[in-house]
């Protein structure tokens, strides 16, 4: 039996600091160094001319960052609001913004991993989010409501966080990516082993609470299917993301508390934006194009309905809704 372990120990002590030694805060291996997906965002601190990341989160509102909740749960929540800050770009010793936090909270049946030499506890609903003090300087990611089954195994994903390029503890504080494969899939976890990855790669130490991302083939769009939570001990062969939808409507309660809405599309300025998202809770007025102009308009130029029409199941349907992921082939 492996030995499974968080990716991340918790934010070093907000007391010291300084980062600790003691636990290395660490990167994908096997990955490529990550310019884009700017709502990926390291969570860490500063002190004087040290600054760190110890984990990963996601913008999912322009006020709130999803991530896992061993990132924080085992700190006072003064300690991780008053010390901690989000960095955004590619580098944490070089960030193009960097944002405070004003409130955490830590999903309410949130149970820790435990591994033991008898076997391990996966733990469950490994997620939290950290509440922003002024707003992103950058579009929020997409995430998923809908359940992943067995019928999707097989899908190519990509993993993106700011942990250590490999279990001797290097490369910390970079966002890199690496292509990951889901193998498996159970109620609350989506399984990735490294022998299935195109490039070897696998997620590691501060990685924790990143995203693991899907690609629609129709529009192009970037999805969140799931949260970085474990690995093996030394970043080799497997880790597990707790799935989304399972923490869906606890994600949006944390969206109503802060923004007065559950409306994803709504919160992040998806409505009339020039792009139809037929997905949205409410019909967005891209959508409406005027019976019989669709080929004119898309001959002249202009924009016809540009993207899916949202989630359907990444692997089923919805009535009258079809969204294609990108597999693996």
């Amino acid at each position: 039996m492996l030995a499974l372990l968080p990716l991340l120990a918790s934010f070093p002590s907000a007391a010291a600091g300084l980062p600790s030694t003691g636990v290395p805060s660490t990167s994908i291996v096997n990955g490529e160094t990550e310019e884009g997906f700017p709502a990926v965002v390291a969570l860490g601190a500063g002190a004087g001319e040290y600054t760190f990341s110890a984990c990963t989160g996601s913008i999912i509102t322009p006020r709130i960052v999803l991530t896992a909740a061993h990132c924080g749960a085992d700190l006072p929540l003064e300690a991780v609001v008053e010390f901690g800050q989000a960095y955004f770009g590619t580098e944490v010793t070089d960030p193009d913004h960097t944002v405070g936090f004003e409130d955490m909270a830590v999903h309410p049946d949130y149970e820790e991993l435990v591994s033991g030499p008898t076997g391990s506890d996966l733990g469950q609903y490994d997620f939290a989010v950290l509440v922003l003090e002024d707003d992103a300087p950058v579009p929020a990611l997409r995430i998923n409501p809908t359940p992943i089954t067995e019928a999707d195994v097989g899908l190519e994903l990509v993993s993106v966080g700011f942990g250590i390029t490999s279990s001797a503890g290097s490369g910390s504080g970079t966002k890199r990516s690496a292509d990951l494969v889901l193998d498996d899939v159970d109620e609350m976890f989506l399984y990735s082993n490294t022998s299935s990855s195109p490039e070897g790669g696998q997620i590691c130490s501060g990685d924790s609470g990143g995203p693991q991302l899907a690609q629609l083939d129709d529009s192009g769009e970037w999805i969140q299917v799931a949260v970085h939570s474990w690995g093996d001990t030394n970043c080799l062969y497997q880790s597990g993301s707790s799935r989304v939808d399972v923490g869906w409507d606890w994600i949006l309660d944390q969206v109503e508390d802060e923004h007065g809405t559950r409306d994803l599309c709504e919160v992040n300025g998806r409505y009339e934006d020039g792009t139809c998202d037929a997905w949205c809770d409410e019909v967005d007025p891209d959508c409406a194009v005027a019976e019989g102009d669709t080929g004119g308009e898309e001959e002249d130029g202009g924009k016809a309905c540009a993207s899916a029409a949202g989630l359907a199941g990444l692997g089923g349907l919805l009535p009258g809704l079809l969204v294609a992921l990108r597999r693996r082939r």
